[in-house]
């Protein structure tokens, strides 16, 4: 498979971490930590080869790797980079095969470059695709899982040098098991390979260009650093490009609190946005791991797993879950889902009701035209609760 794709180098890794930070709703982990380990080891050891989904060879052994636990504490616990390593060559020992190529299980934050962490010490292609086309926080939910790929059996390292393989019938029970692990071996935090699939399933299953997309979106983001109407304006033709759907502003505020604890091996809580002004008006987003749903007063205006971004009101740069702080002022951004993640059985996995929400999923467009929402021009303000 060699030959094929573009390279990633040194430049290109702060545009995909970027990129890959609005893709991940907020989760993910750390981008700049991760921007930081993956430049230092293709500096190291060289560029990592992209390769386009459709040039996958049918036959190749191809492997999900990540980093899993509570992106707070990915923060406090910085990887070595070796971590994916020991986790890959546990699994290839136990499966009795190597791998030609590796895939990142989710798009954003850190998990979108420890594919190539691991590539560029190892001379591995990745693939340009994931299992997520955004991030999420349980692996039953990598569209690997949902359209019928085992994750199991996996390897798990922890930061503390502890490590598992693991072998279960369902995805769901894998992840329960790996949360412990996470909390008594890993420390909150362990790197894992999994999902072992040939080249054709991967076709079948993974969400392609999310690599490349998120080095696009994060050379808009660079480019119109500090200017959202420009920004927006840039966001739906690329998004699109890729099998998302409307984007729109949602909201804009100052942060007026975020209640948020690390249980379960998650980040879990409930952030609060003021409105600019003197409207009284909010909006609350639910978060476990990621930013979940939007609510203004008794509205739902988007909802999982459609994508819900926040970025600084005034650099216009995505700000993960973990460092949203009271008083910042901010953007909210939503993004419609890909459709691998809207189909019935995606949504019995990744929906609103996989979370315990009542409400059901409809697609953000959708939402806010039922709302009644009138609009303003999107990227110059948020759309006015005022019903038409």
């Amino acid at each position: 498979m060699t030959g094929r794709g573009r390279l990633i180098e040194g430049p290109d890794v702060a545009d995909v971490a970027l990129g890959g930070a609005l893709l991940a709703c907020g989760g993910g982990g750390n981008p700049a930590i991760g921007r930081m380990i993956t430049q230092r080891l293709l500096e190291e050891h060289g560029p990592v080869q992209l390769l386009p989904l459709t040039d996958l060879d049918d036959s190749a052994t191809v492997v999900a790797v990540g980093g899993v636990g509570a992106p707070s504490i990915m923060t406090e616990k910085v990887s070595s980079g070796r971590e994916g390593i020991a986790a890959l060559r546990m699994l290839e020992r136990y499966i009795g095969r190597r791998a030609d190529a590796l895939i990142a299980f989710e798009a954003g934050g850190v998990n979108a470059l420890v594919p190539m962490m691991i590539a560029s010490q190892l001379r591995l292609p990745v693939v340009d695709a994931d299992g997520m086309g955004r991030a999420f926080p349980a692996m039953q939910m990598e569209t690997f899982s949902i359209y019928g790929v085992s994750a199991t059996p996996l390897a798990l390292v922890g930061n503390a040098g502890n490590s598992v393989v693991v072998n279960m019938v369902d995805s769901t029970v894998a992840e329960r098991l790996i949360r412990q692990f996470t909390i008594i071996g890993g420390g909150g935090t362990a790197y894992s390979a999994e999902h072992v699939m040939d080249g054709a399933t991967a076709k079948r299953v993974a969400v392609a260009g999310t690599i490349e997309l998120s080095r696009a979106l994060g050379a808009s983001l660079r480019q119109y650093r500090g200017n959202l109407p420009g920004l927006v304006a840039t966001l739906p033709p690329v998004l699109g490009a890729a099998g998302y759907g409307a984007v729109q502003v949602l909201f804009e505020g100052k942060v007026l609190d975020v209640d948020r604890q690390v249980k379960g091996g998650y980040d879990v809580g409930l952030a609060t946005i003021q409105a600019f002004g003197d409207t009284g008006d909010r909006l609350r987003m639910e978060i476990q791991n990621e930013y979940l749903n939007a609510w203004r007063g008794d509205l739902l205006l988007a909802t999982v797993p459609d994508l819900i971004c926040v970025l600084d009101h005034d650099t216009v740069q995505p700000i993960t879950q973990e460092d949203l702080r009271y008083g910042q002022r901010v953007t909210v951004l939503g993004i419609e889902a890909p459709p691998l993640l809207t189909t019935d059985r995606a949504l019995a996995v990744v929906g609103p009701g996989a979370f315990g929400m009542e409400a059901g999923f409809a697609p953000m467009a959708q939402r806010l035209r039922e709302s009644g929402l009138t609009w303003t021009d999107p990227g110059r303000a948020a759309p006015r609760a005022v019903r038409s």
